[in-house]
C-alpha cells in the first residue's frame, strides 16, 4: 500500500482535502501507525500529531506544552493546534519534524557514546526554569497538579513510590525517611550493618535532588539517530512532568539488547548520569551515590512481589537474572 493510500486511514478524502488546505500541505505525507497514543502524518518539514482517540487527547496536550516549554535542537517544537471537525473530531497539532530513525542492536561503544549524548541533552531539558513550565506538567501524567510547582520531597520519585511514600494524588503514605528505611529493608540481606549507613546516605542525597521538567519515559523507541549513530531527537514527551530527576536514569523500559550491550552492570545509566553532570547547572549526587540508589531501586522493583509498572514488559527470567547482577553490584558496592 502507498503512502497516500495509507494516510486515509487518518483522513478520508474529504478530510484530507481540507487538511490540505488549512495546513497548508501540499507535497507527500508518510503516515505513521506505530504509536500508542497517536497517528503521525510526516510532511517534509512538520510532523501532524493526531490522538487514536478520546481518551488520549489530553495526555497529547500535555506533550505538546513540553514542546511548546522546551528549547532544545533534539526537541520538536510546537508549530500549531487546530480545532478542525470537518478533519478531526479531537484536536490535532503539529510539530517540527526530527530525522533518524530508532537505535538498533548497540555495541558497547555505540551505547556508551548515545548514553553520553542522551545525557548531555537531559542536562540542557533539566535546567529550564518552572517558570516557562505551565501548570498541567506540574505532576505526572495521571496526577492532578498542585497549586505550586512541588518540591523535592512533593514530586513524583520511584525510589519514594518503591518505598511507599508516594501515591498517584501525590499524598504520603508514608515519611520520607521511613520510605527511605523500608527501602534499605528491602536490601538488608545484602548489606552488612556496617554498610547501611552508607546506603541510606545514598537514598538521602539521591532523594533531595531538585524536580525537573523530565521526560518520563526514556527508551530506544523515543530517540532518533542518524547514519553515523549521532543522537538526532528525543521523542514522545507525553509522560514529561515536573519529577524527580530519576525517572529518566531507571532505564526499566530499554530493551534487553541494549542491557545486553553493557560491559558490566550499570554502564548505561553510568554513561549516561557521567554526561547529564558533568552539564547540569546546579550540585548533583555523586555518581557512587545514584548506582546505590538505582541498584536498591533494580533489586525492589525487580523482586516478584513487587508490583510496580516497572519492567512489566521483560520476562521473569530476564528479571530475575537482572535482579541477581544487582544484588552482586551491591554487595561490591558496599564492601
Amino acid at each position: 500500500m502507498d503512502d497516500e493510500t495509507a494516510v486515509a486511514a487518518v483522513l478520508v478524502a474529504t478530510q484530507l482535502k481540507r487538511f490540505r488546505e488549512v495546513c497548508e500541505v501540499a507535497g507527500p505525507i508518510e503516515p505513521r501507525f506505530d504509536g500508542a497514543t497517536k497517528h503521525v502524518l510526516l510532511t517534509d518539514d512538520r510532523a501532524f500529531l493526531f490522538p487514536r482517540n478520546h481518551t488520549i487527547v489530553a495526555q497529547l496536550e500535555r506533550e505538546c506544552d513540553v514542546y511548546a516549554t522546551v528549547d532544545h535542537p533534539l526537541v520538536s517544537k510546537l508549530l500549531g493546534r487546530w480545532d478542525e471537525p470537518a478533519i478531526s473530531p479531537y484536536p490535532f497539532f503539529a510539530v517540527t519534524r526530527l530525522r533518524g530513525s530508532v537505535p538498533g542492536d548497540m555495541s558497547p561503544e555505540h551505547l556508551r557514546m548515545l548514553a553520553g549524548q542522551l545525557g548531555t541533552a537531559l542536562a540542557a531539558c533539566h535546567d529550564i526554569s518552572f517558570e516557562r513550565v505551565p501548570r498541567r506538567l506540574w505532576a505526572n501524567a495521571w496526577s492532578e497538579p498542585p497549586p505550586t510547582p512541588p518540591t523535592a520531597t512533593e514530586c513524583y520519585s520511584p525510589l519514594r513510590e518503591l518505598g511507599g511514600a508516594w501515591t498517584p494524588t501525590g499524598t504520603a503514605s508514608w515519611s520520607i525517611s521511613s520510605s527511605r528505611e523500608r527501602l534499605a529493608e528491602s536490601v538488608a540481606p545484602f548489606v552488612s550493618p556496617a554498610a547501611r549507613t552508607t546506603l541510606l546516605e545514598a537514598l538521602e542525597a539521591v532523594d533531595a535532588m531538585d524536580p525537573v521538567l523530565a521526560h518520563g519515559d526514556l527508551y530506544e523507541r523515543h530517540l532518533l539517530l542518524d547514519a553515523s549513530g549521532t543522537l538526532t531527537g528525543i521523542l514522545d514527551w507525553g509522560f514529561g512532568g515536573v519529577l524527580s530527576p530519576l525517572v529518566d536514569f531507571t532505564c526499566s523500559q530499554w530493551d534487553s539488547a541494549s542491557w545486553a550491550a553493557e560491559r558490566s552492570y550499570g554502564d548505561l545509566r553510568r554513561h549516561l548520569w557521567t554526561a547529564y553532570a558533568a552539564h547540569r547547572s546546579v550540585p548533583l549526587p555523586s555518581w557512587e551515590q545514584v548506582h546505590l540508589a538505582l541498584t536498591t531501586f533494580d533489586i525492589v522493583a525487580l523482586a516478584p512481589e513487587t508490583k510496580t509498572h516497572y519492567y512489566w514488559q521483560k520476562s521473569a527470567e530476564w528479571q530475575a537474572a537482572r535482579r541477581a547482577a544487582a544484588r552482586d553490584s551491591l554487595r561490591a558496592q558496599l564492601k
